[in-house]
């Protein structure tokens, strides 16, 4: 299990990345927690709105929780992930939001905390966070019985070498991009270093497997590959530090060598040529087996609109939702009254006051101006009631300015909670439909692999190997 996270501002970039349904092909939020409005902008940005009123600028902590894909997670062991991670970060009783990503049939999560405690307005520490990842990662998969993942902290064998990632985020996203495995291609550039010479042999071995050597702008030499993605020389060939590779290459001149953009450039027109050539082949081969394609598509069962897994992850996903639209309501209930008693509170000291003006103004302090005042109201009675009146008649129109004070509040509160419940029900709507294209996606994807057993009743042996998480997969 990789765990991975770090402190972090900007709410909205990372609401917006939480959310995307173009890189995953299913994002839940599978709840929330401290939290009064169950919109994830509006949650982001008020936990991050909370470290305003701190010296700190980063109030979120953004961690990844994955497990290897042979391992299917179940809620409540996701639930004992967060927990776990949770205490190791020092992050209990925070407010947080959990969201779950599923891509190319891996599951994993994201959980968002508000660092910013709230007692002493302070940021929860964020220290030593990649041992406290570690710690937990090995407690739960002690729990959970996963395979030991070996890591470079708390995990390390310190008998052996500290283990280094077979790829960076860097790597990872390139490789996503073009769909280049960056670990087949830094033992293929690897393997022609070692079988050169000398540079030129080396430049002509790259360039007859489809990489360009360039002039780079910081680096000296960089490769760009065919999807166009620019590499490090000295980070492709693993076998040789970077000063043997420059004594190896130093017959190369890089004046001589194209930028990376006409680089770049070169690789696009060898795509196009690439594409244009296969399109001629699958037209040609095309018309000889359209007919065997559609007698195998003909041949094939249909599969069935709807399935128990279907109905099973619907079933899940309502009773997601009903817990948080009781979550919600409890929410609000709380906040409504917790508004409403600030308001009490207002119009409470709002009237003192005023009743203490109203005494000043009717009944004077001291001295000859309180003897002259006492003794008119023995010579007329009627003067005491008619300050009675008046007060009392002040009092009236205060209980009349301060309900329609309250009925506003009130109403302002309602409208709000509308609103989010309205909110909430579109995320709802938002969740089923990305269920319905997710199982929709799998018919289509089991659909193919039934064509392409009927094309091909052998499939290659060969198939990329497992490699574990990255930190967004």
């Amino acid at each position: 299990m990789i765990i991975k996270g770090g402190s972090r501002a900007a709410p909205r970039s990372l609401a917006k990345h939480l959310m995307r349904g173009d890189t995953n092909e299913r994002v839940l939020v599978l709840g929330y927690d401290g939290v009064a409005i169950e919109d994830l902008n509006a949650a982001l940005a008020d936990m991050q709105a909370l470290a305003s009123g701190t010296r700190g600028k980063k109030g979120l902590y953004h961690a990844n929780i994955d497990p290897h894909t042979d391992y299917k997670m179940t809620p409540e062991q996701w639930d004992r992930c967060v927990s776990v991670l949770e205490k190791e970060l020092g992050l209990e009783g925070q407010p947080r939001v959990v969201v779950l990503h599923e891509k190319k049939g891996r599951e994993h999560i994201h959980v968002v905390w508000a660092r910013t405690d709230i007692d002493t307005m302070t940021l929860r520490s964020d220290s030593n966070n990649y041992l406290a990842h570690e710690r937990a990662s090995h407690q739960l998969e002690q729990e959970f019985g996963h395979e030991h993942v070996p890591g470079a902290h708390y995990k390390r064998d310190k008998s052996q070498d500290r283990p280094v990632a077979k790829m960076n985020r860097m790597e990872w996203q390139q490789s996503e991009r073009s769909g280049l495995d960056p670990i087949a291609r830094k033992a293929e550039i690897t393997a022609l270093y070692e079988q050169s010479d000398n540079g030129q042999a080396f430049q002509n071995a790259l360039e007859d497997h489809g990489y360009v050597l360039a002039n780079g702008d910081k680096r000296v030499f960089v490769l760009v590959d065919i999807a166009g993605d620019v590499h490090s020389l000295n980070r492709q060939v693993t076998s040789a530090k970077a000063k043997a590779i420059r004594e190896k290459i130093e017959d190369i001149d890089p004046a001589n060598l194209p930028s990376v953009a006409e680089a770049q450039e070169l690789q696009e027109q060898r795509r196009d040529a690439r594409r244009s050539a296969s399109g001629r082949e699958e037209a040609e081969e095309g018309r000889g087996t359209a007919e065997a394609s559609a007698k195998s598509q003909e041949a094939l069962p249909i599969l069935a609109p709807d399935d128990p897994a279907l109905a099973e992850a619907r079933t899940e996903l309502n009773q997601n939702h009903d817990r948080r639209r009781e979550i919600f309501e409890a929410d609000w209930d709380k906040r409504i009254a917790r508004e409403m008693d600030l308001v009490k509170r207002q119009i409470q000291e709002q009237r003192d006051i005023e009743r203490k003006v109203d005494w000043k103004q009717m009944e004077p302090g001291k001295g000859i101006e309180r003897f002259e005042h006492k003794l008119k109201d023995r010579l007329d009675p009627k003067r005491i009631s008619d300050r009675y009146d008046e007060r009392q008649s002040r009092e009236k129109d205060r209980d009349v300015r301060d309900a329609e004070r309250r009925e506003a509040r009130m109403e302002e509160l309602l409208r709000d909670r509308e609103q989010a419940r309205n909110k909430m029900e579109t995320t709802f709507e938002r969740e089923h439909r990305q269920l319905e294209d997710m199982h929709r996606r799998d018919q289509e994807r089991a659909r193919q692999q039934e064509l392409d057993r009927a094309r091909d009743p052998q499939p290659p042996d060969s198939k990329p190997p497992d490699r574990g998480g990255g930190y967004d997969r």
